[in-house]
């Protein structure tokens, strides 16, 4: 999320700019509707292990520190390292925060006015190790640990009881699988291709967790090229949680990636189904422009999933290609959800 611009000196030939690692530090500037302005540092190590596989994808180190206007702070680092000539992929993810926030109530119908403040302090780690199957197909396992206490909530509010699950503070410890299938021509901006995530993992006590719950998840995405240079991406989530779910732990629709226009978290509950469409355009230069749909909707139970009364999100953007060696963009978006608006001032796509 950062906005240090590369200089527009024609790229050296893709071989020798790819066997190059490359180390990119830049300044954060963003908005969204759940921070406002944010401002901090990112930097990035991009390199890949194979010299003699100068196409391979690259691999990354990339943390990143936030503060915003919200007085909300996190530090976050994210790897991503590919092994044996892709054949083995490990994922971490290491974040601590300390976050005020917006907490609307479970379930799918709710309003404005029931929005009420809190503030969470969590540290949390994501592992995940995948070994390719064949040509695009991995398989693995995923290890998911969190550990969160409320420090302030609303006086009289639906938090300040601490019924809701994970209300007062809390731990997880999660472990499962993953099957990942991606055969995108490019992991930051694909323009043909498609990606498909299924990971379902238990939480339990004798994993160490307080709360006993199960969480499957199926996140697809396809990108088709259309005219000449004319992309269509479309995205396909469904998550089935049961058991004890923490509230900050369910299946949550808004923010910058999944329906946009829509506040993160406006609305949660144990299962999700939501569908996103884009078309993006390039326009000149490094300029570009696309417009994005969304609907889908949370429900307690299947059962009680709503079609009638699903979510509704569209808007438009605009694209700058910050980084032409990895096809990096930064973006800037207006989403309209309902009854709601939202500003997005960020880096890389939505999906």
């Amino acid at each position: 999320m950062g906005f240090a611009v590369p200089g527009d000196d024609e790229s050296p030939p893709q071989t020798e700019v790819k066997k190059k690692s490359r180390i990119i530090f830049s300044p954060i500037v963003y908005y969204t509707p759940e921070t406002r302005f944010a401002y901090g540092a990112a930097g990035s190590y991009i390199f890949r292990l194979s010299k003699d596989r100068p196409n391979d994808r690259p691999s990354s180190l990339s943390p990143i520190a936030v503060y915003t206007q919200e007085k909300q702070f996190y530090a976050q680092l994210k790897s991503l390292i590919y092994l044996k000539n892709e054949r083995y992929q490990i994922e971490l993810n290491l974040k601590v925060q300390d976050y005020p926030d917006k907490f609307f109530g479970i379930g799918n119908d709710n309003t404005l006015d029931d929005k009420e403040s809190y503030t969470s302090r969590s540290v949390s780690a994501l592992f995940t190790f995948l070994r390719k199957i064949k040509e695009g197909f991995h398989l693995g396992i995923q290890y998911d640990i969190a550990r969160w206490d409320i420090t302030e909530v609303k006086t009289g509010g639906v938090l300040y009881d601490g019924t809701i699950p994970g209300s007062r503070s809390g731990n997880i410890s999660g472990l499962g699988i993953m099957l990942n299938l991606d055969t995108r021509d490019n992991i930051f901006a694909p323009t043909r291709g498609q990606w498909v995530e299924f990971s379902a993992r238990l939480y339990h006590e004798f994993l160490g967790s307080a709360f006993n719950y199960s969480n499957l998840k199926l996140n697809v995405r396809k990108y088709i090229p259309v005219f000449s240079s004319h992309i269509i991406a479309a995205q396909l989530i469904f998550q089935d949680q049961g058991g004890t779910v923490p509230f900050n732990e369910m299946a949550r629709i808004g923010g910058s990636y999944l329906m946009r226009g829509y506040y993160d978290g406006r609305f949660r509950d144990r299962k999700m189904a939501v569908m996103q469409l884009e078309y993006r355009v390039p326009l000149f230069w490094r300029l570009g422009m696309v417009a994005f749909a969304g609907l889908g909707n949370v429900a307690d139970r299947w059962s009680n999933f709503d079609l009638t009364g699903m979510k509704r999100s569209l808007g438009f953007g605009f694209r700058y290609l910050f980084d032409r060696k990895e096809k990096i963009y930064v973006r800037m978006d207006f989403g309209f959800g309902g009854d709601e608006t939202g500003f997005y001032l960020s880096i890389f796509e939505a999906f």
